[in-house]
């Protein structure tokens, strides 16, 4: 929410930027409009503008136009910072921080900070798919951990550049129809910034039609237990003609998880 806050805040400010131009460069002068045997006429006081005054009055038009959406501007800006100001004091966060130790453990916290998300999320201690005994590749990750494929190092490694807290493989429980099943997602990251988690998943062959089925399935469970994407997942994907876009993924990096 902070993030989105400060987002719309930077917009308002740059439309702010823009207003501010046309007003400066527009001409001094009121519009006052008529309609007149259904056409619009256009007075400066009581003098008549004609159609060799278009772009006179165009541009009073439009300063008349940006000075009352300034005012609204710096209302809303207002508003905006003071929410800002709000989510950034963490008070709500800082009433189980604060608890005595032995109040502490006996409390389930409704609102917790993502630095004790991202500490709890990290120490989580799971057990991932096995590797096949007659795998012999060895992709190391920055953090050296084991992975399935160069594509895979790769997106470790900008996860792990961007500081971004992450599980490779880490089950998730899932829901396919009446009984459940078990998904080891490819990655399993949190944002830096909210503690909200996210499934990242890279479907590294589709150019092939028996593995395009699995992606499907796999894609239909995720949905059916709102494990949605843009929501919650993120989805990568490559062939042999269109290697892994290193910059589509850091871009999802920037824009989902820092």
């Amino acid at each position: 929410m902070l993030k989105k806050i400060e987002e719309e805040i930077a917009l308002l400010e740059k439309i702010k930027v823009q207003s501010n131009a046309m007003i400066k460069c527009a001409p001094d002068g009121k519009l006052r409009c008529a309609i007149n045997k259904g056409y619009y006429q256009y007075y400066c006081g009581n003098t008549y503008l004609g159609d060799d005054k278009k772009e006179y009055i165009k541009q009073v038009a439009q300063k008349e136009y940006c000075t009352k959406l300034n005012k609204n501007l710096e209302k809303r800006l207002q508003k905006l910072k003071e929410l800002k100001a709000v989510y950034k004091d963490n008070a709500l966060e800082a009433v189980y921080r604060d608890l005595h130790p032995g109040r502490k453990c006996l409390v389930e916290p409704l609102v917790r900070s993502v630095e004790e998300i991202i500490d709890e999320f990290e120490n989580i201690q799971y057990k991932g798919k096995e590797f096949s005994e007659d795998d012999e590749t060895a992709y190391l990750t920055m953090k050296g951990e084991r992975v399935r494929s160069k594509s895979e190092k790769i997106i470790a490694d900008e996860l792990f550049r961007y500081r971004v807290p992450y599980k490779y493989e880490m089950p998730v429980e899932l829901k396919e129809g009446n009984k459940k099943v078990i998904f080891y997602s490819d990655f399993t990251a949190l944002n830096r910034r909210t503690g909200k988690k996210w499934i990242i998943e890279h479907f590294g062959l589709l150019d092939r039609m028996s593995y395009f089925e699995s992606i499907m399935r796999k894609l239909d469970i995720y949905e059916r237990n709102e494990i949605l994407l843009g929501e919650s997942l993120i989805l990568l994907h490559e062939t042999s003609n269109y290697p892994l876009n290193t910059r589509v993924l850091r871009s999802y990096i920037e824009t989902y998880l820092i």
